[in-house]
């Protein structure tokens, strides 16, 4: 593989975590959404009237969406913490410790490249830099792991 390919590989497994983490925030403003949503109408209570058959109970099923999504945002939470580790210990197999910190900052911590470069005391180049260096040392060092991902993608 090529260096450019390498860093691809990198880039793309990094990606799903930024992803999730993405998905997590989505659905949880959808549950803030709904939950404002809950507080705004009002209900009025008309006993003199009867109805047979009216509007569904909009109340209850706005608790049971918030009640699932809740679930599978816990859910998505329990895999993005199993994402991050796995990441973590990926980029711990990188000798550098600069490039460890820039990788960490970038797609653990999901930081933007100017937080990080000056919390290194860095120029945005040189964090440019170490970043593609470290791109490359994190898919060498787990070609393992990437030659097994591979290859269960391939029978799937």
């Amino acid at each position: 593989m090529t260096d450019k390919e390498l860093s691809q590989r990198a880039k793309d497994y990094f990606a799903q975590i930024r992803k999730t983490d993405r998905l997590i925030k989505r659905l949880t403003d959808t549950v803030f959404t709904l939950r404002s949503s809950l507080t705004s109408q009002s209900y009025e209570l008309n006993p003199d009237k009867v109805q047979t058959s009216g509007p569904k109970n909009t109340l209850e099923e706005t608790v049971a969406k918030i009640v699932d999504l809740e679930a599978d945002i816990n859910r998505r939470i329990d895999e993005l913490v199993d994402m991050k580790q796995e990441a973590f210990t990926m980029i711990n197999r990188i000798p550098d410790l600069d490039q460890q910190n820039i990788l960490i900052g970038r797609y653990i911590q999901l930081k933007k490249w100017e937080d990080i470069a000056l919390e290194l005391n860095f120029s945005i180049q040189w964090v440019y830099e170490l970043h593609g260096k470290g791109l490359l040392a994190f898919s060498q060092a787990n070609s393992e792991f990437f030659r097994n991902r591979e290859k269960q993608s391939a029978t799937a």
